[in-house]
């Protein structure tokens, strides 16, 4: 789908200069920023993010009882359950959570419900094991905001609960156990969009400042609060940002044998390690077993002690994401062949024997490709599995809930929720969601846009631009990548063309810049318009090292003919 070309409003140059020079940057540093929302007395703290810029855990509503509650249970000796979700960032809360009571020299165990058998967050069944294994305390991650009836069959049995959570809250709050969650009515604390493990990350830093068994510093756990936050696709803003960055100059050096036996087998050992690799490379084998087995695989992996039996783990979950990679492949095809020429607003999928852990990417793959909301179904006998994703402009969280009379369960946020719902009523969901839709989407709402940081001239480029860039990273959601556009550029040299990119060379109208460029899955007219004269270019700048050697290089987003 061709994306609609939009050049954001640009700062006053001379403020722009002034500041650039304040803070000695380069003056597209600061129009990123201002682009970005970042206000002066941000600065500082975005591009140079520190420890000291994370808030206070006891300001979190709920903290101070929940650290408590697990004191006391350190204190008596008692059974600690880690409940956790399936997916990268339920895993990695899970872990941390693990990793830091063993440290302590705490016992204590974890379960991960089966995704097709068990479905989301506490069930009755896995609360009865528990009770039945003589648990005292289960600490939840990453769910558990919307099982108040599950937590209270959990008390009948003699079971004390703390919730940690990140997801959307839904009406009223029990006030019988802890809850950790910056959604919550009344919360105080100060950022909101934390993920699963960054809320589990708050526990054990509140935990650390309190008199413990052991010292144990919260900052070793950093690399696993990045592989969460970055699977979790939430806003790379404020602590967010701390915290990846900080995890992720951990990463590459990790001691964790389980995330170097990860690294190794993702082919990424003694490479720098950003939050490109993260994203679409380790935690895609983190989720597969989520998606198609048991995530306490995933879990083990990062438990792990042993560098041999880390290595197996990590090859085993390496296979599982390539099977998967399969399955989705397939069911992609499939979804291709159920839409209509005609589609809705809200495309509305379902078909018989697809994978209840595949049905998200498959809507993450059909929302992108369409630029819809799209809800992907898998019925098994009366009752459906369901996931969805959307755009920007449809919040699928607030639709759902006006929908909520259809469903049997729901839970999400924004941009992406997950719902069980009686098979005859897919019809009605489709057809009230999709009215809801036409009255809050426009045409233009449905068109994909790029968002154009600035104008650039390529002579306008120097090293300093390049290396001031890096000071933006990582990126992510509400800090995307840098986007700029050079126009009437030239092709300097013929294309080389590999099976998924392509390598080039480009020069400025004026014949006094030149850089190399990269593209990748470009479409074939692409290619076409490079041969047409002077193009229009959208580009990221990007320092490609390799071999200890550096080189400046602008990775093309999309081409246009200058005319």
């Amino acid at each position: 789908m061709e994306k609609r070309w939009v050049v954001q409003q640009q700062l006053d140059r001379e403020k722009c200069l002034s500041m650039a020079k304040e803070w000695n940057i380069s003056p597209f540093i600061m129009q990123l920023l201002y682009n970005r929302g970042i206000e002066e007395k941000e600065i500082k703290k975005f591009l140079y993010p520190s420890w000291e810029d994370l808030h206070d855990p006891f300001l979190m509503k709920g903290m101070g009882e929940a650290v408590e509650r697990i004191l006391k249970a350190i204190s008596n000796k008692e059974k600690i359950l880690i409940y956790g979700d399936y997916d990268a960032d339920g895993i990695s809360a899970t872990a941390l959570l693990l990793l830091f009571l063993r440290d302590l020299g705490v016992s204590s165990y974890f379960y991960i419900p089966q995704r097709e058998g068990e479905g989301y967050g506490l069930n009755r069944a896995s609360v009865k094991k528990a009770a039945q294994a003589g648990m005292d305390l289960v600490i939840t991650c990453d769910c558990g905001i919307s099982c108040s009836e599950e937590i209270k069959y959990a008390k009948s049995l003699g079971l004390e609960v703390i919730v940690t959570d990140h997801h959307r809250v839904k009406g009223e709050l029990p006030s019988f156990y802890p809850i950790l969650d910056p959604y919550q009515e009344d919360c105080p604390y100060p950022f909101k969009e934390l993920a699963g493990v960054g809320v589990a990350f708050k526990l054990v830093q509140a935990l650390a400042q309190r008199p413990l068994p052991r010292k144990v510093d919260p900052k070793n756990y950093l690399e696993l609060v990045a592989l969460g936050t970055i699977a979790d696709v939430v806003s790379l803003k404020d602590e967010n940002r701390v915290l990846v960055k900080l995890g992720l100059e951990r990463l590459s050096q990790t001691s964790n044998p389980g995330l170097r036996a990860l690294i190794n087998v993702a082919g990424l050992s003694g490479k720098e390690i950003k939050e490109g690799q993260v994203g679409f490379i380790l935690t895609p084998r983190l989720n597969a077993c989520g998606r198609l087995s048991l995530a306490r695989k995933a879990v083990r992996l990062l438990l792990s002690t042993s560098s041999g039996e880390a290595i197996e783990l990590a090859r085993d979950l390496d296979r599982e994401n390539r099977h998967r990679q399969k399955i989705g492949e397939k069911m992609r095809k499939e979804a291709e062949e159920l839409l209509p020429e005609s589609k809705e607003l809200v495309i509305v999928l379902t078909k018989k024997g697809w994978h209840p852990g595949i049905i998200g990417l498959v809507a993450s793959y059909i929302r992108k490709k369409y630029f819809r909301p799209a809800i992907i179904f898998s019925p098994d006998g009366k009752t459906a599995r369901g996931s969805a994703r959307s755009i920007p402009e449809f919040s699928i969280f607030n639709a759902l809930q006006t929908c909520q009379d259809l469903l049997i369960n729901f839970g999400g946020h924004k941009m992406a929720a997950g719902m069980d719902i009686l098979v005859k009523n897919i019809p009605l969901l489709e057809k009230k969601i999709n009215e809801l839709a036409g009255q809050i989407l426009s045409p233009e709402d449905l068109i994909p846009s790029y968002s154009i940081d600035a104008r650039v001239d390529l002579e306008e480029l120097e090293n300093k631009v390049f290396e001031d860039l890096e000071l933006l990273s990582p990126y992510g959601s509400k800090n995307p990548s840098p986007l700029f556009l050079g126009e009437r550029l030239h092709l300097l040299s013929s294309p080389h063309i590999g099976k998924r990119h392509f390598k080039t060379v480009l020069g400025s109208e004026r014949g006094k810049a030149e850089f190399e460029a990269i593209g990748f899955d470009l479409d074939k007219e692409k290619f076409q318009i490079m041969d047409s004269g002077e193009i229009d270019v959208i580009f990221t700048p990007r320092i490609n090292r390799w071999k200890g050697k550096e080189k400046l290089q602008l990775e093309i987003k999309d081409i246009r003919t200058s005319q």
